[in-house]
């Protein structure tokens, strides 16, 4: 099975059953059939407590979402001004856990347009989320970096809340953990204004790092200290972002993911297989078994 854990026999028919009930526009479309991986259906299912009326509704949602805003089709040049000073990138080592980290640094804000903030953010979530499945991990870890946070580089509430809105109806399931590492008080201001809209679930996924004692052990608990830089209490040498070397990490993602959309639309098929053939060009390939939810459609 092409999934990234156990589920039960009763989990697994839900997950056919949302297959079904969206495989008509799913097909219609390569650039959501490259998105609708198996293990996206269990997320949206899992979101909504395996309701599964809920989980279509949901996943309705996103799926008309990507065909408006097709996220998968922005790429670096699109991007490069907002992503230039480092203030939001996917780091190159993951968490303990295996999760793709993305790195935070409101200090390193350098535009001023919501719109434009929001895209950067969207182009990174996709990143990240397809290192996720990648990795079968199926999850990301937020590191936010609060050192030199200032009302001047603090984000609006009005684009926070978009963010969360965002994150939390079209990228469900997909945080692992969000590290806050020396959150100050005055963003509290920005917690309080958020914390309303933020469900149960995710509350507990976010964790606070204060100085102090349990500083380190918070942070190793969570991360390999050779693989954080050291003004978050870590081993790096040096600094994690570079921009030429993201720039064509990037580039190099944007590309493959461009051509698994395009065999998608030549030859058919699934997005695995489309995956398959990207990952194999890449040199990125790992072998998967037979999925049934393959057979859908």
């Amino acid at each position: 099975m092409d999934l990234f854990e156990p589920i039960s026999d009763e989990q697994l028919d839900l997950a056919l059953q949302l297959k079904g009930l969206v495989q008509d526009v799913v097909q219609k479309h390569p650039e959501l059939r490259l998105f609708c991986n198996d293990w996206t259906y269990v997320r949206y299912l899992r979101a909504r407590s395996w309701d599964l009326s809920r989980a279509h509704k949901m996943m309705v949602g996103t799926l008309h979402w990507r065909l408006e805003t097709r996220p998968q089709e922005i790429v670096w040049a699109q991007v490069e001004q907002e992503a230039e000073t480092g203030k939001t990138f996917v780091s190159p080592y993951p968490d303990k856990e295996g999760r793709p980290v993305v790195v935070m640094r409101p200090r390193n804000q350098n535009t001023r347009d919501e719109k434009e903030q929001v895209m950067f953010l969207i182009y990174c979530l996709e990143h990240a989320s397809r290192l996720a499945d990648e990795q079968r991990v199926g999850k990301m870890t937020w590191l936010l970096d609060f050192v030199g946070y200032s009302i001047r580089n603090a984000p609006a509430v009005r684009t926070s809340l978009t963010v969360l809105n965002t994150l939390q109806n079209h990228y469900p399931e997909r945080l692992g953990q969000a590290v806050c590492y020396h959150a100050p008080s005055l963003f509290s201001m920005t917690w309080k204004a958020v914390c309303p809209f933020i469900d149960a679930v995710t509350k507990k996924k976010i964790a606070f790092v204060v100085k102090g004692p349990q500083e380190e052990p918070e942070m190793s608990s969570r991360f390999h200290l050779e693989h954080v830089e050291s003004c978050m209490g870590g081993r790096y040498p040096g600094l994690l972002f570079q921009l030429d070397d993201y720039r064509q990490r990037m580039q190099v993602e944007d590309a493959a993911v461009a051509n698994s959309i395009r065999m998608l639309q030549v030859h058919g098929g699934s997005a695995s297989s489309a995956s398959d053939h990207s990952d194999a060009s890449s040199g990125t390939h790992c072998g998967r078994s037979p999925s049934p939810l393959a057979m859908v459609g």
